[in-house]
């Protein structure tokens, strides 16, 4: 099954979430669907690769906001992913109000449109059987059904919603739903599987028209706000910023009767918490997941996530997981790791920067990493690869110093432009226009130190950036 489906056919990508339940890897800025946590590429990568082999790549379009764009172009430039198919949430409302825009934005292209729905960061082992899933349930959206995946569950797992099937059916067999039950308490869950309830996989099949006229049935202020996206930005940010979060379960798919679920079998997971992540990744002979960072002596059915900048040792441990970060360390028993959210919200509450950010981040550049903080000063190692440049810019409110440790970096100072190699040094006095590029085909590294009353990063005016990061 190598052919894809016609141009009548559509993937939509949902890459918005926040992955607090797999923090402190996963953060505001940089969450999950944009980490590499079971092999070499990264969730989404992973995730529009599966999509290509179904539809034309020039009709998958991923979901998100603002802040994931420039990461997700990066993720994706070398599949052929282009700017033109990102549709940018004005704020995060759940899944219904995101589906609901990416449906307004195919079925201006194309009326006769089917799309199929898929979480940026879920797991599937079999991704023939996946194909083979999608396009079985696109021939009953043709009919006007709206199409849920179930999943014969395997465990009564307390992380994912449930769907009763409104008769036994087979794999590769559709029928009603009778209901849907969000993420029920252990003993629910032991009965529902009793019972012959299917794991809801959050993926979607349907005709956008078909979508849409359920969506005005059930949702209409969603239908409201997102119709006015091309005629008055303004009024469609303002109305779609009041929308109540819903998501298309809730929202839509219980209350419909044009929902039907297929039971189907390719290796799906959701990757939600870090219980899910140890479930998924190879075991030693005591049932740990380790990395090469982790050392353990006497532990049992552990995850130790150590990182390269120091030791992390484990001693007689059992059930419990372990991750240690630059900048953030975590302990919790397995069983608790769907507490962690509440962690991350008290993190935020307190404003503390390990919620939303790593020390070490990741640019379309480079990389960047704080070294150092305090009242009015910042320390940062500026990472800058071959051939690329910063924006050009300026702040308002901080001063900087730059100096060279390995490379050669050309450093635009006002109307100035001048090579400066190892052990040299820059300055960047407030309010002045600068950049820092590398020409070479060498690594650049600079230590810059950032003087000044406020040192946000969001203390900067692009005037000309390669990457189109507002300019």
């Amino acid at each position: 099954m190598k052919e894809q489906l016609n141009n009548h056919h559509y993937a939509v990508i949902l890459a918005g979430g926040s992955g607090t339940r797999l923090w402190p890897i996963s953060r505001e800025l940089y969450p999950k669907q944009l980490l590499a946590l079971t092999g070499n590429k990264t969730l989404i990568q992973e995730t529009f690769l599966r999509a290509e082999s179904i539809v034309p790549k020039e009709n998958i379009f991923i979901v998100t906001n603002k802040q994931f764009t420039t990461d997700i172009l990066l993720q994706l430039k070398e599949y052929g992913f282009v700017r033109d198919q990102l549709i940018i949430e004005p704020s995060q409302k759940n899944t219904a109000p995101a589906i609901a825009l990416a449906a307004q934005v195919i079925e201006k292209k194309d009326k006769d449109a089917l799309m199929f729905v898929a979480p940026a960061d879920h797991l599937i082992v079999d991704a023939m059987g996946f194909k083979k899933s999608v396009i079985n349930a696109f021939a009953r959206a043709k009919e006007g059904k709206l199409i849920t995946f179930g999943i014969t569950p395997d465990n009564p797992s307390t992380e994912y919603g449930y769907i009763k099937p409104n008769k036994d059916i087979i794999d590769g067999e559709a029928t009603s739903v009778e209901c849907f039950v969000e993420k029920p308490p252990l003993e629910i869950a032991e009965k529902y599987i009793k019972e012959g309830y299917l794991w809801n996989a959050g993926i979607f099949v349907w005709g956008v028209k078909s979508f849409n006229e359920e969506l005005k049935k059930y949702l209409p202020e969603i239908i409201h706000a997102i119709s006015l996206r091309d005629k008055d930005e303004e009024k469609f940010v303002e109305h779609f910023s009041v929308i109540s979060p819903v998501s298309i379960d809730v929202g839509l798919l219980e209350r419909s009767r044009e929902v039907e679920v297929i039971k189907v079998n390719f290796g799906w997971k959701d990757i939600g918490s870090w219980k899910s992540l140890y479930e998924l990744l190879e075991k030693d002979e005591c049932g740990n997941v380790l990395n090469e960072h982790a050392l353990t002596i006497d532990c049992e059915n552990s995850l130790v996530y150590g990182n390269s900048k120091r030791a992390t040792v484990a001693i007689g441990i059992t059930g419990i997981v372990v991750v240690d970060t630059e900048d953030a360390v975590l302990v919790v028993r397995k069983e608790e790791t769907h507490k962690i959210k509440h962690a991350y919200a008290e993190l935020k509450e307190r404003n503390k920067m390990q919620y939303k950010e790593h020390k070490t981040v990741i640019r379309p550049w480079g990389s960047y990493t704080v070294l150092e903080e305090g009242l009015g000063y910042k320390v940062k190692k500026i990472v800058v690869n071959p051939h690329e440049k910063l924006s050009l810019q300026l702040h308002h409110k901080r001063s900087e110093h730059w100096v060279v440790i390995q490379g050669t970096a050309k450093a635009t100072v006002g109307e100035n432009e001048l090579l400066y190699g190892a052990h040299q040094t820059v300055d960047i006095p407030v309010e002045t226009v600068h950049r820092l590029e590398n020409p070479t085909n060498e690594i650049l590294e600079i230590i810059e130190v950032q003087s000044g009353v406020y040192l946000g990063e969001d203390d900067i005016v692009r005037y000309d950036d390669v990457y189109a990061r507002n300019v």
